[in-house]
């Protein structure tokens, strides 16, 4: 299958970009620094790196032209540019729209926004990301939903992000009104785990999975 992967040299990136090429799928990524890409086999032939931002309305549609699922690990952090999550989904869904057969879009935020968890994203907002990186990603998380069209999305929403082993242990809800609080965790391994399964099959499409 050819993936588009945005968001590749960042921690949840990288893992799941190296499982897919693991899988034996044909990826392309969207980097600003490829030197970033140091967990991954750069010198694979399944593996299509590119040189862009993800703010940029053109590289991104290049990525974008041709692929069957385009996957989001995309994140922001304090200091860093923002609003950026927003500006990249409006982005991914235009030129994914623009296609023949629009691609899948499997779309990272987070467990706070969509209206899973009113106590969480107040402690993202004030403890963790700060208010104007959680605003963009309730933002990126809503754009999807409303303005999707045609193309086939699905939310990955995960709860705190460990850099433990997977487990295979985690859960799942497709619920935004479930009881999510900030305890909650779940590791990159197995939130990279659950987008390679909603790369490989339609069971979660137009769907936000929130995952802990």
């Amino acid at each position: 299958m050819k993936l588009t992967v945005l968001g590749a040299t960042g921690p949840t990136g990288q893992i799941f970009t190296a499982m897919a090429l693991d899988a034996g799928h044909d990826v392309t990524v969207l980097v600003r620094n490829p030197a970033k890409l140091q967990f991954i086999r750069v010198g694979s032939k399944k593996l299509n790196v590119v040189t862009g931002d993800a703010t940029d309305a053109k590289a991104v549609s290049s990525v974008v032209d041709g692929a069957e699922v385009v996957v989001s690990c995309l994140g922001s952090h304090p200091g860093g540019p923002c609003p950026m999550l927003s500006i990249a989904f409006r982005h991914i869904l235009a030129a994914a729209a623009r296609q023949a057969r629009p691609p899948r879009c499997v779309l990272m935020t987070t467990i706070g926004v969509g209206g899973t968890s009113f106590h969480v994203k107040c402690l993202l907002g004030a403890f963790v990301a700060g208010w104007k990186v959680i605003h963009d990603y309730d933002k990126a998380d809503a754009l999807v939903r409303a303005e999707h069209g045609d193309v086939p999305y699905v939310l990955v929403r995960p709860a705190h992000l460990t850099d433990g082993a997977g487990t295979d242990k985690y859960k799942l809800s497709l619920s935004s009104k479930g009881c999510y609080h900030f305890a909650m965790t779940i590791s990159r391994t197995d939130v990279a785990k659950f987008l390679l399964r909603a790369v490989c099959t339609p069971d979660f499409d137009n769907e936000a999975v929130q995952l802990f």
